[in-house]
């Protein structure tokens, strides 16, 4: 998670020696698409990774290396400051429902960057840590064009009794839908794209130990 008073991380120490880490966030969203690339096998896709992640370094054949890398990009990516104290709402394991997609709706995202902060992404390439991004992704108010989209992607149709209210809904949330299928049984948008990307990297980590 961002600290006001420690750098994010941009760095790893394996055997003495420190490796820089690329977490800009359009790094990581070119990670998650990657990551959700049918055509890729587990291997090109750990390559992809590593490539993206750590670049054109020298790095060590050692698979213990890209554990750490693996799990020190995981932790980084996926940590929360809230909701860690709340008891496990999802006991069963049920797919939680997810309610924005950094890829699809990355046009909302932009004008609501645009808009509330003045911030132009396409010019912070490179630039902008992912924990600043998710910082300021997570702090968009109910105003911005993406909560907009969420809290309509989120609101129930049977709490709406007008039937001229409910046809228009009907239709915004048709318009605004993701590609994903979408499962109803838990509403935690957040826990959703975490705990994908914390399986993405765990599934990485296996191949890393497979491969070694």
């Amino acid at each position: 998670m961002l600290s006001l008073t420690q750098d994010p991380l941009n760095e790893v120490i394996f055997n003495g020696k420190s490796y820089h880490l690329d977490l800009a966030f359009d790094t990581v969203l070119q990670y998650l698409q990657l990551s959700s690339d049918d055509d890729l096998s587990k291997e090109e896709k750990v390559e992809y990774a590593i490539t993206l992640f750590l670049d054109e370094q020298d790095l060590p054949n050692d698979p213990e290396f890209y554990e750490l890398i693996f799990k020190a990009v995981n932790e980084e990516i996926t940590a929360d400051p809230y909701g860690n104290n709340m008891p496990n709402s999802n006991p069963f394991g049920l797919a939680p429902i997810k309610y924005f997609d950094y890829v699809q709706d990355a046009e909302a995202i932009f004008a609501s960057f645009m808009r509330e902060y003045k911030i132009n992404l396409l010019k912070q390439r490179g630039k902008m840590h992912w924990r600043e991004f998710k910082a300021l992704f997570d702090g968009l108010s109910e105003n911005s064009y993406m909560q907009r989209i969420i809290s309509i992607r989120q609101r129930d149709l049977s709490e709406v009794d007008d039937s001229k209210m409910r046809q228009q809904l009907t239709e915004a949330k048709s318009y605004y839908a993701l590609d994903e299928p979408q499962k109803e049984e838990v509403k935690q948008e957040h826990v959703a794209q975490t705990s994908a990307l914390s399986a993405m990297f765990k599934a990485m980590q296996g191949q890393v130990k497979k491969g070694g």
